[in-house]
């Protein structure tokens, strides 16, 4: 089964989900199926072939368990309960930005009120809980129970901190690398707990389980500092959203805070000036924007994300995972990065995930 086929069966599995728990209120209904891009509540399919969004955290947990069990089927209800939970995580990161708009339609709040979104996101949050029970109440003798629900609720506590960090550091320029990649991790910590999960569904091996779950810190955190990269020199079309909008959020993303840290003493001074502005217009973009390419901030954010992307492939193969076959894996990583893990990136290798 190719990926787009495991995808399409994903799909069809979390709509089938979704009406099993068949949700009383009509504007719910409504608002999960506008912002699943559902051409109804009743209708499952997509409202165009790129409505739905990348679907890498499921995509992922999928093929994590294929690779160790041979079938996908067993990390089903803990794909979906991840993707579900992302869901919740991205409605609020929109009200949160006042991003307006999200894979380029209006964000749910937009459409339908700041009140509406948070309890529609609230809802998936519970539902998507509910969801990983399936792979309890599926789940081989070897699964602890309180383990599973731990892993994904230790996701959700990551990301919370990584979500208060982001906030207090819109007025600060004083953080390391290593800070600005934690957070990195924090923010786009479900793709690795998709494959924890489906790891722990899959065998007993707690060596195994570790080393995919190295995987998913590695992979998760070259995903966020290439979406940095792509808010400041991608696409607004592939985007889904308008190009830097971090900048005129005072978010300090990688590139930001690496192409400070680059820069001579003197455009050191004139970025934090900039990015103090507390309403930065397009002239003051503009600047900030020429200042982060004379540090070469994107050749360095691309050369950290090459970096990540190589050890994580690195990681599946070597022990305890050459033993399974994990090339779509391999591929997926590759794909998600460009081909940037077999060698050191340019500018132009930038794109969409």
């Amino acid at each position: 089964m190719t990926a787009d086929a495991l995808l399409t069966q994903f799909d069809q599995e979390l709509f089938a989900y979704l009406h099993r728990e068949q949700p009383r209120s009509e504007t719910f209904r409504r608002m999960v199926s506008d912002h699943m891009a559902w051409r109804s509540w009743d209708d499952g399919e997509p409202t165009t072939a790129q409505a739905r969004g990348k679907r890498v955290r499921p995509l992922l947990a999928l093929l994590t368990a294929r690779a160790i069990a041979g079938d996908h089927r067993g990390a089903m209800p803990a794909a979906i309960a991840v993707q579900l939970v992302h869901d919740f995580s991205i409605i609020l990161d929109d009200i949160m930005d006042r991003d307006r708009m999200r894979r380029n339609r209006p964000a749910l709040w937009v459409s339908y009120g700041t009140g509406h979104a948070m309890t529609a996101a609230a809802g998936l949050y519970v539902i998507g809980l509910d969801a990983l029970q399936e792979s309890l109440d599926e789940a081989r003798p070897h699964v602890e129970a309180r383990a599973l629900t731990r892993t994904l609720l230790d996701s959700c506590l990551e990301m919370a901190e990584a979500q208060h960090v982001d906030l207090d550091w819109e007025r600060r320029l004083d953080m390391t690398l290593d800070q600005v990649e934690a957070v990195a991790l924090g923010r786009s910590c479900l793709l690795r707990c998709g494959i924890e999960l489906a790891a722990a569904v899959s065998t007993p091996d707690r060596g195994v389980r570790a080393a995919f779950r190295e995987f998913g810190a590695l992979l998760a955190t070259a995903f966020s500092v290439i979406d940095d990269f792509r808010g400041l020199w991608g696409s607004e079309e592939r985007n889904g959203k308008p190009l830097r909008s971090d900048i005129r959020r005072h978010k300090k993303t990688y590139p930001i805070v690496v192409g400070h840290l680059r820069s001579t003493p003197a455009a050191r001074r004139r970025l934090r000036a900039l990015l103090a502005d507390p309403e930065p217009g397009d002239a003051e973009i503009a600047a900030i924007m020429e200042l982060l390419d004379e540090a070469d901030a994107g050749g360095a954010t691309l050369h950290e994300v090459a970096r990540l992307s190589r050890r994580a492939v690195e990681t599946l193969h070597g022990p305890p995972l050459a033993r399974f076959v994990v090339s779509e894996l391999v591929e997926l990583t590759e794909t998600l990065f460009g081909g940037l893990a077999g060698s050191a990136p340019s500018l132009s290798q930038g794109g969409s995930t």
